[in-house]
């Protein structure tokens, strides 16, 4: 072969070598990625709810908390679902502010099309802390878990899976009161809180289906504005609140592998969004006993959610 003949064909293969991988990749399934990301939104209800519960549940000695949140999603270019999740938290604080948990949550996600369900599921290890400083309560919670992670569907669709994941969160509160009133912890106050979530996915196949969808890693995150008007009432105090959170959220791209060759898709935006809530909070005398809060939630787009908390301070 000649000098020439062979640049020649080097070139000839330069140009082929993209068209071959088009067609490769054409030749890889298409997939709905609105189910295989559904998870991102469910770590993210677990690990917000965890968080929460162990901070606002948090008192020296014994404390039980646990709540039950469910929703609707509705994501641009992407199908509506409904979800809710559920978990409890149990607790030592200790005198110098200190504390430490377990908790257990799991959520479930049903897709419009009536063919897709995602589940999840943790166990969480944490510790926090909480203090007051010139007026100023504050706490916060930094907590980890292993999901477990299922997506069930016909070979059909987008096929299932059984994978396990990863989860690292912190979650903060601040609380002042901006106007006493004429009993003590009475009169408004302001809330600040925010989060921060991570979770990661390892390799994972789709039975049924056929190929493997690679690691990715969500980062989910939430700061939260919330205005109440404590009273006192039954015993204890009432405080019907507004608030306005802003979620945020990164997602990485699906990556799906088959003999046929890979194939990325862009995940379904499901963590980006500004909703308005309104509830009411309940609290025993003392801060010991039964305590409790409800709350309901919309974004602009018509998406809601409804979330009631519970705990218990010996």
């Amino acid at each position: 072969m000649t000098r020439a003949s062979a640049l020649l064909r080097l070139a000839l293969l330069a140009t082929l070598a993209p068209f071959a991988a088009q067609a490769q990749a054409a030749s890889v399934p298409t997939l709905d990625p609105a189910p295989l990301t559904q998870t991102d939104l469910l770590s993210r209800e677990i690990g917000f709810g965890i968080g929460r519960t162990a901070v606002t549940s948090r008192q020296d000695g014994f404390f039980l908390g646990g709540y039950a949140a469910g929703g609707t999603s509705a994501p641009d270019h992407a199908q509506d679902a409904g979800y809710n999740s559920r978990g409890l938290v149990l607790g030592w604080g200790f005198g110098n502010g200190l504390s430490a948990f377990a908790g257990y949550g799991q959520g479930v996600s049903y897709l419009d099309d009536d063919t897709h369900e995602a589940r999840i599921r943790s166990y969480f290890l944490g510790t926090g802390y909480a203090g007051e400083s010139n007026g100023v309560s504050y706490g916060g919670a930094l907590y980890m878990g292993r999901t477990h992670n299922k997506l069930s569907s016909p070979a059909s669709a987008s096929g299932s899976s059984d994978h396990d994941g990863r989860i690292l969160g912190l979650s903060l509160r601040g609380e002042t009161m901006l106007r006493e009133g004429a009993t003590p912890g009475t009169g408004f106050d302001l809330v600040v809180t925010g989060d921060l979530l991570r979770h990661a996915t390892g390799d994972y196949d789709l039975v049924r289906k056929g190929g493997e969808v690679e690691s990715r890693v969500s980062f989910a995150s939430a700061f939260r504005a919330e205005l109440g008007a404590p009273m006192r009432a039954v015993g204890g105090t009432l405080r019907p609140y507004a608030a306005y959170t802003v979620f945020g959220g990164d997602q990485d791209d699906l990556t799906y592998v088959t003999e046929a060759g890979s194939r990325s898709f862009e995940a379904s935006e499901l963590l980006s969004q500004d909703q308005l809530s309104l509830g009411l909070d309940y609290g025993a005398e003392g801060g010991h006993g039964l305590g409790g809060r409800l709350e309901a939630a919309s974004n602009f787009d018509g998406d809601s959610a409804l979330r009631l908390n519970l705990s218990f301070n010996f």
